[in-house]
Parts: C-alpha cells; structure tokens; sequence
C-alpha cells in the first residue's frame, strides 16, 4: 500500500513540477481519430475497387452465417473489418465493400444502371425501397436468376432464384457498382 501511495505521489508532484517548469507539451502529432478510421478503411480496401468473385464471396458469408435481417442491427462483415446495417441495402453495401451502410435511395449513386442481359454477378437488383444481389443465370435463357438478399424479418437473408419477369413486373432494374472488377 504504501509503495502505491509512494509512485502516485510521485507522478503527481513530477507532473505538477513539468507543468511548472515552463515546458510546453505538444498536442499529439498524426490525423484525429476520424482520419485515422479512413485510412484503416483505404488500407483495408473499403470503398476502393472490388472483383465479382470477392463480392460473392462476402455475400456467402453472410448467407452461410443466417444474419438475421434487421433495419437497426449491424453484423461484421467476413473478415470483421468492419460492420454494416442487416437489412437489404446494408447487406449490398457489405458486399460491395463500402464504407458505410448506404440505403435504397443513395446505392444508385454508386452504380450504373445496365441491361438485363449484362447482369454478371455482384450486381444488384434495385427499385425503390428493396435490393436483391444477383449471384449468377439460373438457366442459359436467362429468364430466371440465382439472388442473395436480406429480405425481411420473416424471412431473413435469402438464397433463391427469381424470375426476371417477376423482377420487372415489381419494379426492379438491373444496376452496376462503379468500382467492380471482372
């Protein structure tokens, strides 16, 4: 006990003796805590390019996981980099390795409306207030498609096919991430 009180005093008259003595202290060097958070996330490869096969991939991981979907939770992402909302559109954002969790009314700001026939996988299938992610053709026609999707809370992340009539007919258009590789 008494060596505690002994280094506590210490340190306490040393700091009131610094202070004292006229010595200025500098404020801390480097970018503030919010800058250094972006530079993890550049270094990590969040928001920069991403290729189809590793947006599948992250898309599995959380299909393989069953993330419950939630419009007010965050889940990580496959390698716990980072975490975004659980509902469709944070999962597209996860997918596609952005930097935070947009929503069905910014994703369109971040990709490019293509055909139908130029879907390739990784892109997403959006209309307004819902997403799906399609994965591959489900026949070589391509009038039906494999797609992932956080789809509600009744039935959580989804791993199905879909007609690309029923697509349509609910309002859907085929889009591109800008970043996307391969």
């Amino acid at each position: 006990m008494r060596i505690r009180h002994a280094v506590a005093a210490t340190a306490i008259s040393l700091g009131l003796l610094g202070g004292m003595s006229g010595i200025a202290q500098a404020a801390p060097e480097g970018p503030s805590e919010q800058a250094r958070a972006s530079q993890v996330e550049a270094a990590a490869g969040y928001g920069g390019s991403i290729s189809r096969t590793e947006v599948i991939k992250r898309a599995k991981d959380w299909w393989d996981r069953k993330v419950p979907y939630s419009q007010t939770a965050y889940a990580w992402d496959v390698n716990k980099g980072k975490k975004y909302r659980t509902d469709c559109s944070g999962f597209v954002s996860m997918t596609w390795k952005l930097t935070s969790s947009l929503n069905t009314s910014t994703l369109d700001s971040v990709a490019t409306k293509i055909s139908w026939a130029n879907l390739k996988p990784g892109d997403m299938i959006l209309r307004n207030g819902h997403v799906k992610l399609f994965e591959k053709w489900a026949n070589s026609a391509k009038t039906s498609a494999w797609i992932y999707e956080e789809g509600s809370t009744a039935t959580d992340m989804d791993h199905e096919t879909v007609t690309i009539s029923s697509l349509k007919s609910g309002g859907y258009a085929p889009w591109k991430y800008k970043k996307i590789t391969g």
